[in-house]
């Protein structure tokens, strides 16, 4: 077997994630206990975010994200990964999907 034989390799995980994901890279606020704190959004979809933060949080924390004239989102830290979080969106979906649109349009 060649190191890059199929049989080797590990099986794909298919993804079940309920909306798709964009990568946007775009620089967002998180208000967290009355507290703005600057974050970056690495990706986005209508039900959530990637966010690469230096604060501290934990999952179940209630948050909320900013993305400059795209609105304001609610949501609760669904994991923690070193510097970058996942919050689940606690808003209308298709509030966020307008949201994305926009940043595909204007950037």
């Amino acid at each position: 077997m060649t190191p890059n034989d199929p049989a080797q390799s590990p099986p794909s995980c298919p993804d079940h994630r309920e909306y798709a994901r964009r990568a946007v890279l775009v620089a967002g606020r998180l208000l967290c206990d009355g507290v703005w704190q600057a974050c970056e959004v690495v990706n986005l979809s209508a039900g959530g975010a990637r966010l690469r933060v230096l604060g501290i949080y934990c999952p179940g924390q209630e948050l909320c994200l900013e993305i400059g004239p795209c609105g304001q989102f609610p949501g609760v830290v669904a994991w923690v990964r070193g510097e970058e979080i996942g919050l689940r969106f606690s808003c209308d979906p298709a509030e966020t999907a307008e949201a994305l649109i926009a940043l595909a349009m204007h950037g």
